[in-house]
């Protein structure tokens, strides 16, 4: 481990941690979590007909370019939100807590490693960071649940205002405790657009300190409140560096498909271009089917493809581009948990002046094997001739 600088130059470590291969695997690991379980999800409820995105075009859109498939999902949960009906809200329900189940635990174990690594030099093995991940996860899963729970409590206060207001002649009310109702509405976006701000610091503490999800909840608005300067300066050189770490891993996959597909297209020839097209009608379509609707496209590149291997084929190369993308977001995820750690332990100092190197490291004591020192042997009597040297 480099020396700490204890200033927002630390941000580096986060940026070469992103590239660790302990931490990525634990980002890959949430990466297909997350996977698996939204496409099974999604496969059940558009089977029973509650919504219309099935499995196959929520993995399709993912192999689309960031911006398209950003775009799509964006839209779609955005539509699932406003659409107002309960059987659209039940798989989105299902997909939210189950996304916040995943990553409580994995986010969890990265911290964790890093909260190691960074402070004291210290390397816990993949599986010992997932059991301390596992023993803490209920705080992990609350932590940043207690913020919404809050706004939602103010926000069933002013609704219980209104309710009332619909009674007769009850409707003064609404004018005679309306202070209140700003009151309440304010304290909604206070713990809202704190809890955003300060949501990075959450998970870290409970991985740092060994506490639970109302210390991790206050200690994140605390340190938000206390040095907003200071967070915010922390924050930026964070998102700087974890911008540089996806760019450089989105270039080199980039260079490596290519390389491969120009080399490749040498020796297959224009069989090999007609199977890159069809997969590029999936991927990043162009021209008039652009406009069309994902099966559309999926029906037009299956046209294109003469014969089952050749469908096949690129089936499989979807399935490799979708793994190299899996590949960048586990960086990208190893960096935001190495990242907000960092971030974490630099606002701690900042406020509390709790030193960087102060680790709670119980678990980790009581996990490793102790070496009991050999018995120490009885002193025997000294004879005659020893007595005389």
């Amino acid at each position: 481990m480099a020396e700490r600088k204890e200033n927002w130059q630390d941000m580096y470590y986060a940026f070469w941690s992103a590239f660790d291969a302990k931490r990525v695997l634990l980002g890959l690991l949430g990466m297909v979590m997350t996977i698996l379980w939204v496409s099974g999800v999604l496969w059940v409820f558009s089977k029973v007909g509650f919504i219309k995105m099935g499995t196959s075009m929520f993995l399709i859109t993912l192999v689309q370019p960031p911006t398209v498939a950003a775009c799509r999902l964006f839209k779609a949960f955005t539509g699932a939100f406003v659409s107002g009906d309960w059987r659209v809200y039940l798989p989105l329900a299902l997909i939210l807590f189950g996304l916040l189940a995943i990553w409580s635990l994995v986010g969890g174990a990265i911290t964790r490693v890093a909260c190691l690594d960074y402070a004291k030099g210290d390397r816990i093995g993949f599986t010992d960071s997932l059991k301390y991940s596992k023993k803490k996860f209920w705080s992990y899963y609350w932590a940043p649940v207690a913020p919404i729970l809050g706004a939602l409590f103010f926000i069933l206060l002013n609704g219980l205002a209104g309710l009332l207001g619909k009674v007769k002649f009850l409707e003064i009310f609404i004018f005679l405790g309306f202070p209140f109702i700003l009151l309440f509405s304010f304290l909604a976006l206070f713990v809202i657009i704190i809890g955003l701000i300060g949501c990075w610091l959450m998970i870290p503490t409970i991985s740092v300190d060994g506490s639970d999800a109302f210390d991790s909840m206050s200690r994140a608005y605390s340190y938000v409140l206390s040095q907003p300067l200071k967070y915010f300066k922390y924050l930026a050189s964070g998102a700087a560096f974890g911008v540089l770490a996806v760019a450089i891993a989105s270039l080199s996959v980039y260079l490596l498909v290519e390389t491969s597909f120009a080399t490749v297209g040498l020796g297959m020839g224009q069989k090999f271009q007609v199977i890159r097209f069809a997969v590029n009608e999936l991927v990043e379509p162009a021209g008039p089917s652009a406009s069309y609707s994902l099966p559309i496209q999926v029906k037009m590149a299956s046209s294109i493809l003469q014969t089952t291997t050749m469908i096949l084929t690129a089936l499989g190369l979807l399935a490799y581009l979708l793994l190299l993308k899996l590949f960048i977001w586990s960086i990208g995820a190893a960096y935001v948990g190495s990242a907000q750690t960092v971030l974490y332990l630099l606002m701690r100092k900042e406020v509390d002046g709790t030193e960087v190197a102060d680790i709670y490291v119980e678990e980790i004591e009581s996990a490793m094997p102790t070496t009991t020192p050999p018995p120490s042997q009885p002193a025997t009597p000294l004879t005659t001739e020893q007595e005389k040297r």
